[in-house]
């Protein structure tokens, strides 16, 4: 019989956790809201030949979504660490979730958040004074290069037809759920994971759509702080060496083109599914 969302065998996490609250008189309120996590990837650029680097992804690199909450310090590439904002994350702690809640999770999407590129100080632009623009060249500052004015072509540019970075990435990266940092399910790898929300499709990870994502209807259950479970993170390990050559590009004022130490990526997952919360005392 063709696998069906409808059949109940593919509720099995819902059903059991509504037939808890019941069971225990527990009063509660439902949201579909999806919880978001970013983590970043760092391309170490070397071996410049002429015009040519080669950035370089590691093998075995690892990283945890949902390890961290707004305000934390989060490592973003090179040694180098920033506050985590609501553009980073929507959870209030790492590893928990936000308030008393329950959170089944019936489907998994990612997207690529922002490229960021890192140069030398020595090679920045002397008249790059803005804080913001200035830190754009140092890699601490999400960039939008069109035209590749400072980011080599290959990690922003219409010219290639495809986020070209993201996609090399993606079947590369094994993901797994990790509970209680002790229980591991294997999901497989990144590229079976849709865009699931608003991209142009010349930069999106497949078809952007809110719906488009990797279902999981059989549900995993993210237990609030006080249950088993209730400890949660997606593990991402890089399974084997990424090479990418790269063009170099001249900056502003310069006279010969700058290799860049880094390419970062930024990488967004969104949990969705169905949360639910007792209600509190308080309303406002």
């Amino acid at each position: 019989m063709a696998n069906d969302n409808s059949d109940p065998v593919f509720k099995a996490s819902r059903k059991a956790l509504l037939a808890e609250y019941e069971k225990n008189n527990i009063q509660f309120t439902a949201t579909t809201r999806p919880y978001k996590s970013t983590q970043t990837f760092e391309f170490v650029v070397v071996n410049t030949i002429g015009a040519i680097a080669h950035a370089v992804l590691r093998a075995q690199t690892v990283t945890e979504w949902f390890s961290y909450g707004r305000g934390d310090q989060i490592p973003i590439g090179a040694g180098l660490f920033g506050t985590a904002t609501d553009a980073e994350t929507n959870l209030s702690k790492g590893r928990r979730t936000n308030g008393v809640e329950d959170f089944i999770i019936e489907g998994i999407s990612a997207t690529r958040k922002c490229v960021r590129v890192r140069y030398a100080s020595a090679d920045v632009p002397v008249l790059a004074v803005d804080t913001d623009v200035r830190n754009a060249y140092l890699g601490t500052v999400c960039l939008v290069d069109p035209a590749a004015i400072i980011m080599p072509p290959q990690g922003f540019s219409p010219f290639n037809l495809e986020d070209l970075l993201f996609e090399a990435l993606k079947p590369n990266l094994a993901i797994e759920f990790v509970w209680d940092r002790r229980n591991f399910i294997p999901i497989g790898t990144l590229d079976q994971i849709p865009e699931g929300g608003a991209k142009s499709l010349l930069r999106a990870s497949g078809d952007p759509r809110t719906d488009n994502r990797y279902k999981v209807p059989e549900g995993y259950v993210w237990r609030r702080a006080d249950k088993p479970d209730g400890d949660f993170a997606v593990r991402g390990t890089v399974a084997d060496p990424l090479v990418v050559p790269i063009n170099l590009v001249t900056l502003p004022a310069a006279q010969a083109a700058a290799t860049p130490t880094h390419i970062f990526i930024d990488v967004a997952i969104r949990l969705h599914g169905l949360g639910l919360n007792q209600p509190g005392q308080n309303v406002g």
